[in-house]
């Protein structure tokens, strides 16, 4: 029998609901249904007005068990109005999620319902929803469809966001996740009105939502309270309510009216304008409607569309309701029935609106419909709550979506509609895009027009001279108006040098085009436009007699060359593919206004370069006619380079060429297959057979084509040798006719003829060159680039029929002599494999090589072929390729750069360069990265405990402290600097905090556990005297949750700043655990510690940074060892602190992927929290002086006594256990300690000193970085050792008459760099095979260290060796950048 949850299920699935703790975590994907019935079911319930339409003529009261459908109108509406006997049951389940207090969807009519919806409206009135709620949801929608590009997912990216952000901006939500906050509201949703038959997945996720909610509420409610969300929003006035002295709600009703209104609100709105749309785009006359009514800015009409198309699928076939006592309906009709109690009914009100009886014409869609047609908000006392925010809602959204042109379904599946449970996830669309947006095709059309015998060259030169170069105003005026000519030329070509000309030498006029579109429409637009100017020439010299139209005339005689692999006519080159005139012109406007906006603004305060792109933004979304900045734009531009393999595929493919490549392989394995093999019956025979003659004919035509090959090369190579070269200086008056005509502007024309050397094998060797080019231009290198050069906007080089002339046209920015260089240093193979068949280029070897390479030579052979460009058009004479790509990437960013760093690169692009990949943001950095700031000599340790708790704006006021005083960039700080670091607590009380999920799950475990952790304890030797239960600071009885270090240039300063942080630090309610005077001792320039030794000596270098590469390159490391974002020694991301995109609001932090790699935001659903930071260890060491120098005292008397050897001293133990002389020079190169010597650090001991003769195995140094010591593959060993390099910036101190080193190191991974450091290396008690030994200067030793000196007589031994240093307190902390302590800001 047929039953829904109401009542009994529901109560026996609240009876034995698990704890919330036991649930598993919120995942919304497990509402996706699977199986055939499933879809089976979902397909029916997409169109089920077929099937109400049979049961409303024949069943019009349907029951099953103890479920009654009921279609006819009348009766539907009879029990909407009837409350008293068929409640809506949801009020239950509503009670339930709300924490205890109904919500009036679930309510019947009575004191407190009408209480509560009086409470409601107070809230929510509906006569501030056009002032309020429209302007909103313009807002939002506007900006996301101006964003929008083809294949658009309109119901993920539009219709689900939408009513989220009005809970955000409008209700006074706080919300971190736009995306898991609608999928709460859904979740509610569904369990409340989609879940007729108690599903315990739809149960579990609910329940979960339902807390994430409350706890989002109560977040929201203490936001309120603090002044953080206006008290003026709706749940501003619902506090204000609750915090009365006479408090007019509970907080539980709180929860239930906000939880109500959201979960009654955004999935609802999410369904009805999905299912709208699905029938908008399904139904012509819909769209028709809309986008009338939205092109005449008719808001009631398109309001009135809408709702007709909410008609025809309104958000569910009809409501629950649930019969409390027996009732009759229809009475006195052939329908009379008496339900009994208990029964569940729907009433559809679908149906009811497409009954006959009470609708007219119900299958025609008729915007002008009355509205007691409509039943799509509900009726009676449940009549829709939030129905004027919806209507609105939906409104805008549609608004902004129908004011795309051509708005459509994608094709295929994504252009469907998809559900997941009973909520719209995907449905893609799309639409027309500006032509400004949109890459064109180009074609560079070379006309070839033999001149008539007996034209007089000079006189024609004269007249196409006299059209100018540049052009003259009105050809210029002409070519302009075409819109889609680049470039235009018009040569007259004989020889190089008229004076060489000869009365039966045969001539050409060559007209040059660049344009957009096809051949045949650039050619069109030309003869239009310019046709008046060109035409006597051609009919005065090349045969053109008008009887039929130039442009056909043009087009007979113009060249085919295919772009992509060259012809024997020659091959083109396009330097700014897909970009038309008028995009390149509109982006050059663009970025002057840009440029304009951002000199008015003035600097970027504080490198808010995210606040200036919004300003420019702001300031262009205000004119219409710059809205094509907005769209993603189709750019070939910024595409990366391809590859050989791409170039091979593509020729493979080409149908000829795969014609040829098969019909050749099938004859060659045919004849193998039938001559060497032979057919005999058998199919596994004939297989095996099948496939060995392939590998033999693959082999077969292998070999063969490589003999071709060889061929040509050696009888290429005999042609090389036997060419002459050299070719005569240009005449002085025609280089001043050549440069007359040059240098106008940003860009230049060379125009140049060369004649081909004689010989078949000549022509072949230029068609492979014309081949390798073409293919490579379009496969191997970046978009418009030639090998690297960017300089070119269009060339090409042409073979004029019938002769050996060989022509090259360039267009090109810059002048003369630095194209040239380009050429020579750039792609001169390039060059070389084709004007190396002509007649006096440089020698040249093997096609490719030498030639160009011979730069003077070349250049003086080129200028000899060069003539005069008499005539030359240029659309945009002022910019060239550069500037066109940097106004592209400006034009993108406009669209696109949503994150702090993009803004940041997209701001560069004013007066600078763009960022090159994997260029270090060192002004994100904190300084201490740089160095340890030793010029600022005086310094403090401030160690902060941040209580649980703390009000939001004592927590803010701290933040915005530090964040402001804390140093970055790579320059030193003028006076004063401030490090700010913290611990896991400290992150999560300073704005990582994430109800629902772990905000550290992405931070290693070592950070999370701590240094004072037990296992972590043992694995660094804190044991004994130095564990973690006797620090001072960072235990669990002292935590630690930021650490601040101060530094100034005088002692005064430090005082003031100081002080200044310890009073921020108590008025925000926090403690300090412990301060510690910092000092740097010195002598003369090297610091020193307390042992006397020169600190520092042996420090790692940062590829990438300024002097990063200077010193021996093991000791330059990848930035990646050391800071996130970057690469690590083997060329990967390090794993890098992460938070979920959407948690981002502002857009501060940079987007990543999954394993760590930079993306553009527009891709990634991460954001780098990790980004140019770094973890950091703090130990606080304190150093027992006076016992370590009486112990290498009476050491070395031990061992003079021992050796005989009266020269060791006291020094010379010290050194051997150091690893270093105190003046910081090293036992490997000075193993005497001779005095004057400069520390050096360019040693290795492997190599050097592999058995520690100099440099004891066991020695501090060694241990701490033992670089090619540890195994026979040097450069192995050295591999290995950078993956265990630290960055210190530790400093000393002094207190109270203890003294000691605050030790300080920077690495990216603390198991792999400093953990491993300390026990594998520093505290290994067989480290080298020694035999329980430990550092001798740090370790713990327990009075019964030993530490072996190797010397060529034997080891010599130290025994009861004490500890010389104890651990006074320390911890791991995380070094946030610049951005991530401004995302942390945010969140408070």
């Amino acid at each position: 029998m047929t039953t829904t949850k109401y009542y009994a299920a529901i109560h026996k699935a609240q009876a034995t609901q698990p704890p919330l703790e036991e649930l598993p975590d919120f995942d919304i994907q497990r509402l996706r249904s699977k199986g055939l019935g499933a879809r089976l079911t979902s397909h029916f319930l997409e169109n089920p007005r077929w099937a109400l339409a049979l049961l409303r003529r024949f069943w019009p009261n349907l029951k099953i068990g103890r479920f009654l459908l009921v279609t006819k109108s009348q009766d539907v509406r009879d029990i909407l109005e009837r409350q008293d006997e068929f409640e809506t049951p949801y009020g239950s389940e509503m009670a339930e999620m709300a924490g205890g207090a109904n919500f009036i969807l679930g309510m019947r009519d009575g004191p407190a319902y009408r209480r509560m919806k009086s409470t409601v409206l107070s809230a929510f009135p509906v006569d501030e929803v056009e002032q309020m709620v429209r302007p909103i949801a313009a807002r939002h929608a506007v900006e996301i469809m101006r964003g929008a590009a083809p294949g658009f997912d309109v119901v993920d990216g539009l219709l689900r966001v939408v009513p989220v952000r009005i809970c955000r901006d409008y209700f006074g939500m706080l919300i971190d996740d736009e995306r898991e906050f609608g999928d709460w509201a859904n979740a509610l949703s569904g369990i409340f009105f989609a879940d007729p038959f108690a599903s315990p997945v739809v149960r579990e996720l609910a329940v979960v939502a339902a807390d994430r909610m409350t706890k989002a509420i109560d977040r929201s409610v203490e936001a309120v309270r603090a002044g953080r969300i206006n008290a003026e929003t709706p749940l501003g006035r619902l506090v204000a309510m609750l915090d009365a002295p006479s408090p007019l709600l509970s907080l539980g009703e709180l929860h239930s009216i906000m939880m109500g209104m959201i979960a009654g609100f955004t999935p609802t709105n999410l369904l009805a304008s999905a299912n709208c749309l699905d029938v908008v785009l399904s139904r012509p006359e819909a769209q028709s409607a809309i986008e009338t009514a939205v092109r005449a800015g008719d808001i009631e009409a398109l309001d009135r569309a809408i709702r007709e198309a909410m008609r025809f699928k309104p958000i569910w076939i009809g409501p629950f309701r649930y019969v409390t006592r027996d009732a009759l309906i229809a009475r006195g009709t052939s329908r009379e029935r008496l339900i009994k109690a208990g029964t569940t009914v729907m009433p559809s009100t679908l149906s009811a609106m497409f009954d006959a009886d009470a609708v007219s014409d119900p299958e025609m869609f008729d915007p002008d419909r009355p509205a007691r047609d409509y039943l799509v908000y509900g009726h009676g006392i449940h009549l829709c709550i939030g129905a004027a925010i919806a209507k609105v809602q939906i409104g805008e959204c549609f608004r902004a979506l129908f004011a795309k042109v051509g708005v459509r379904r994608a094709k295929g599946r994504a252009g469907r509609l998809v559900r997941l449970g009973a909520y719209p996830q995907h449905l893609k669309i799309e639409f027309e895009q500006s032509p400004l947006s949109k890459t064109v095709s180009q074609s560079m059309v070379t006309v070839v027009c033999e001149i008539r015998r007996g034209t007089s060259l000079a006189e024609l030169r004269a007249k196409v001279e006299r059209l100018g170069n540049p052009a003259i105003h009105e050809i210029d005026n002409a070519l302009d108006a075409s819109g889609i000519i680049h470039f235009a030329s018009l040569a007259v070509a004989c020889k190089a040098d008229p004076a060489d000309e000869g009365p039966d030498d045969v001539a050409h006029l060559v007209l040059e085009l660049s344009g957009d579109g096809s051949q045949d429409e650039v050619l069109e637009e030309f003869t239009h436009q310019a046709g008046p100017f060109i035409g006597e020439i051609f009919e005065a010299a090349a045969g053109f007699d008008g009887a039929e139209p130039l442009e056909k005339f043009l087009r007979r005689h113009a060249l085919k060359i295919s772009p992509s692999f060259g012809s024997n006519s020659g091959l083109v080159f396009s330097g700014t593919p897909g970009h038309s005139v008028a995009r390149i012109q509109a982006e050059a406007d663009l970025a002057d206004a840009v440029r304009a906006m951002i000199d008015e603004a003035g600097p970027a305060k504080e490198s808010r370069a995210g606040a200036l792109l919004a300003l420019v933004r702001r300031r262009l979304a205000s004119d219409e006619d710059r809205a094509w900045a907005f769209e993603p734009a189709d750019s070939l531009l910024e595409k990366p380079k391809g590859s050989v393999w791409r170039a091979v595929k593509a020729t493979l493919m080409a149908p000829p060429i795969l014609a040829v490549v098969i019909l050749v392989l099938a004859v060659f394995w045919w004849i193998t297959y039938t001559v060497v093999f032979d057919y005999r019956p058998g199919i596994l025979r004939n297989l095996l057979v099948g496939g060995s003659a392939l590998v033999l004919t693959l082999a077969g035509l292998t070999l063969l084509l490589a003999f071709v090959a060889l061929l040509f090369f050696f009888a290429l190579r005999r042609l090389e040798k036997r060419d002459p070269s050299g070719a005569d200086l240009v005449s002085m008056d025609r280089l001043n006719d050549i440069l007359a005509r040059e240098n106008r502007g940003a860009q230049n024309n060379l125009t140049a003829i060369s004649s081909v050397k004689p010989g078949s094998l000549r022509r072949l060797a230029l068609r492979v060159a014309f081949y390798l080019i073409s293919i490579s231009a379009r496969n191997v290198f970046r978009p418009g680039m030639l090998a690297s050069i960017d300089t070119i906007h269009f060339a090409r080089w042409v073979l004029l029929p019938g002769t050996n002339q060989l022509m090259f046209f360039s267009n090109f920015g810059g002048g003369w002599e630095s194209y040239l260089e380009d050429f020579i240093v750039k792609a001169h193979a390039g060059l070389t494999s084709v004007w190396s068949n002509t007649l006096g280029f440089p020698k040249t070897r093997a096609l490719f090589f030498e030639g160009a390479t011979d730069g003077d030579r070349f250049k003086r052979w080129a200028r000899a072929q060069q003539i005069p460009t008499l005539f030359w058009y240029r659309a945009y004479p002022e910019i060239n390729t550069l500037r066109i790509r940097i106004n592209s990437m400006i034009r993108q960013g406009i669209a696109r750069g949503h994150t702090e760093s993009e803004a940041r690169d997209w701001l560069a692009l004013f007066g600078s360069l763009p960022r090159p990949a994997g260029a270090i943001e060192t002004e994100e950095m904190q300084s201490i990265i740089f160095g340890a700031l030793g010029p600022l000599k005086h310094a403090a340790m401030v160690a902060v405990n941040i209580p649980d708790g703390l009000a939001h704006a004592g927590r803010r006021a701290w933040l915005e402290f530090v964040t402001a005083h804390t140093s970055f960039g790579d320059r030193l700080p003028q006076g004063r600097a401030m490090m700010a670091v913290f611990g896991p607590e400290g992150l999560r009380r300073l704005g990582l905090d994430d109800d629902g999920r772990d905000p550290l799950a992405t931070f290693p475990l070592a950070f999370r556990q701590g240094m004072g952790n037990a296992a972590r304890s043992r694995m660094l030797d804190d044991i004994g005297p130095n564990a973690p239960e006797r620090w001072e600071w960072g235990s669990a009885a002292k935590p630690v949750d930021a650490m601040v270090i101060c530094y100034a240039a005088d002692l005064d300063a430090l005082v003031a700043h100081v002080a200044e942080l310890e009073h921020v630090t108590k008025a925000a309610g926090m403690g300090i655990t412990a301060r510690l005077p910092l000092i740097v001792r010195r002598r003369g320039k090297l610091p020193l510690e307390h042992f006397g030794f020169a600190d520092g000596v042996s420090q790692p270098t940062i590829k990438g940074l300024r002097g990063g590469a200077s010193g021996p390159d093991m000791h330059n490391i990848a930035p990646g060892e050391f800071i996130f974002g970057y690469k690590d020694e083997y060329g990967r991301y390090p794993p890098t602190p992460t938070i979920p995109a959407s948690r981002d609001e502002e857009g501060l932090l940079s987007s990543v992927s999954g394993e760590g790699e930079p993306l553009p935001s527009s891709q990634a659903h991460l954001r780098d929290f990790g980004r140019n930071g770094s973890f950091v260890v703090i130990r606080q060491l304190e150093q027992h002086v006076e016992q370590f120098d009486n112990f290498c005292c009476s050491a070395a008397a031990q061992v003079r006594q021992r050796t005989g050897n009266e020269a060791i001293d006291a020094e010379w133990v010290a050194a051997k256990m150091v690893g270093r002389w105190r003046d910081g020079t090293s036992l490997v190169r000075n193993p005497n300690g001779r005095p004057a010597r400069e520390p050096d650090n360019d040693f290795t001991y492997g190599a050097e000193d592999p058995q520690g003769l100099f440099c004891p195995l066991g020695s501090h140094v060694r241990r701490a970085n033992p670089r090619d010591s540890l195994g026979p593959d040097r450069e192995t060993q050295l591999r290995i050792s950078k993956r265990h390099r630290i960055l210190r910036r530790g400093r000393t101190y002094e207190k109270d008459g203890e003294k000691g080193l605050l030790f300080i190191c920077l690495n990216a991974d603390i198991e792999r760099q400093y953990e491993f450091m300390q026990q594998t290396w520093v505290s290994s008690g067989s480290f080298h095979g020694l035999p329980q030994e430990k550092d001798p200067t740090i370790g713990y030793q327990n009075g019964s260290g030993r530490f072996s000196i190797p010397t060529h007589d034997g080891a010599v031994i130290l025994s009861g060796l004490p500890s010389f240093v104890t651990t006074r307190g320390g911890g791991y902390f995380f070094m946030p950048s610049r951005s991530a302590l401004r995302y942390m800001m945010s969140r408070l």
